[in-house]
């Protein structure tokens, strides 16, 4: 059978299915699909000619689904001229490739010279632990640069598992297949399947970073495992005109220390890395560090069960800098489970968004201190907080367990307590931006004084927001569970505020 008529048939299912109403709701790969059609329309210059060549998956019919939606909004945009399908289609007979393959960067750049393209787009869509990975570049068919790459975690989705059912999800292994390190037990998160992928050979940890520098290959996942505790230096996950890189960071046998021995970051993961820490993992910094042990520069990072970012001096106030665990300067990072604990900072010990993503669906983010916002900081970017605890933190002046100077804050599940603050938002403060509460719960300072946040200064004349604190006057002292909505926007000169607040 044809590609058009597999194709054609594959999308009047789909049709009938939105008919009956299987996919009645907004589906989370549809809109993963237009962001990275509005992704790209920012990459790509206006005007250009673009063939989007393949999406690797283990479905043909989900890699011709995700294929014909890209051309659909192209077309649809108005951005660019697209390559006909059917042009595609005859080529891809005669060289003998896939659309749901692999396709070699060459083999690519020269079906783009052939059609007179300036870009190339392909993609890769497949399982990541309990939900699902979607990945679309942009490559310059000129000088084989990467124009961009869009990365993006799915909780789930009904048109993907209609293709897939239960089927795994995308590797090409060039050397032998890691390691079958058996599940643990889930802790301080969902347990999650490991990754598969190709091993990394070398006696250490060292060994193999450097020969994934030397031997990583384009839209590939690396396992690292590791048997033993190691020191490491600070290592860069960057690769020059290599795109879709995952690499997944393993302990074998049992929880493995990983130590950094000088100043510096001990991973910085940089675009076109997906960067995974994935199970029996400890990375430890050291109390004399000035930068956040984890660095998220465009790239993705995903931390699950049995991992745990500890004892590192991020950002000091000396240095101005901020997150003692991670700092999301840019790009994405999104923790599954695990535990970021322990660490110290001017802004964010846990965790300081910048002006990326930070998705938490589990794990627990306690006993971390900083000035403003013990647990977690967000400067400019998006926080959304589905699942786990933030718990513990201390801020020496506001926000022990969240503090906000900008971007967003959208809390949907999970809970916030026991957090101290000196000043101002035992649990949340807002400085700036859009809170936005409609599930999880923050406990306040009077319900529970076991639980609850405090605020050191408010005990006597609680004023100063124990639960959730708005600068300068709205504040929520008692407990927001989660039938209890809160929301407010500092942004763009704003004042609005709705929900149980205590004034």
């Amino acid at each position: 059978m044809r590609a058009s008529v597999l194709r054609n048939a594959v999308l009047t299912a789909a049709a009938l299915a939105l008919a009956a109403g299987a996919f009645a709701q907004v589906d989370e790969l549809n809109t993963a699909i237009r962001d990275a059609s509005n992704y790209l329309n920012g990459k790509i210059p206006r005007g250009s000619k673009i063939v989007i060549l393949n999406v690797q998956s283990v479905s043909p019919e989900l890699s011709d689904y995700i294929i014909d939606e890209l051309i659909a909004n192209a077309v649809n945009d108005r951005f660019y001229t697209v390559v006909n399908r059917k042009q595609l289609d005859d080529i891809r007979d005669e060289q003998k490739f896939q659309m749901s393959g692999a396709v070699d960067d060459k083999d690519a750049l020269a079906i783009g010279k052939f059609f007179g393209a300036q870009t190339i787009v392909s993609g890769a869509v497949g399982r990541l632990g309990d939900g699902y990975r979607i990945a679309i570049s942009a490559l310059e068919v000129q000088t084989a640069q990467v124009q961009g790459q869009y990365n993006r975690p799915i909780a789930s989705s009904k048109i993907i598992n209609s293709f897939m059912g239960s089927g795994g999800g995308y590797s090409a292994p060039r050397t032998a297949p890691a390691t079958a390190a058996p599940a643990a037990p889930a802790a301080s998160g969902v347990s999650t399947p490991l990754v598969k992928g190709t091993a990394v050979p070398g006696s250490n940890l060292t060994e193999k970073l450097s020969w994934l520098q030397r031997g990583a290959d384009s839209h590939n996942t690396y396992i690292i495992e590791i048997n033993a505790d190691e020191n490491i230096a600070s290592h860069t996950l960057e690769f020059p005109n290599i795109i879709n890189i995952t690499i997944a960071l393993r302990g074998i046998g049992a929880n493995r220390n990983v130590r950094l021995g000088s100043n510096g970051t001990m991973f910085t993961v940089k675009p076109n890395v997906t960067f995974i820490l994935e199970n029996n993992i400890t990375l430890h910094g050291h109390s004399q560090n000035d930068n956040a042990l984890i660095v998220v520069d465009g790239g993705t990072f995903i931390m699950n069960a049995r991992t745990s970012i500890t004892g590192n001096a991020g950002g000091s106030e000396r240095w101005g800098g901020g997150g003692g665990g991670v700092n999301v300067g840019k790009g994405t990072f999104t923790m599954n489970g695990g535990s970021i604990s322990g660490n110290t900072a001017n802004s964010g010990a846990g965790v300081h968004v910048g002006s990326g993503t930070f998705t938490m669906n589990g794990g627990t983010i306690s006993g971390n201190t900083a000035d403003n916002g013990g647990g977690v900081y967000v400067n400019s970017g998006t926080f959304t907080k589905t699942g786990g605890a933030i718990q513990g933190n201390a801020a020496k002046s506001s926000g022990g367990g969240v503090y906000m100077s900008g971007g967003a804050f959208n809390m949907r599940g999970g809970n916030i307590a026991k957090n101290t603050a000196v000043t101002n938002g035992g649990g949340v403060c807002v400085s700036n931006g859009k809170f936005n509460k409609t599930g999880g719960a923050i406990t306040g300072y009077k319900s529970d004084t076991k639980d609850g946040n405090v605020v050191m200064d408010g005990t006597a004349l609680p004023r100063s927001g124990h639960a959730v604190f708005v600068s300068p006057t709205i504040r929520k002292e008692t407990t927001a569970g989660p039938t209890v909505n809160l929301s407010y926007d500092r942004s763009n000169y704003k004042k609005e505020a709705s929900g149980a607040w205590d004034q």
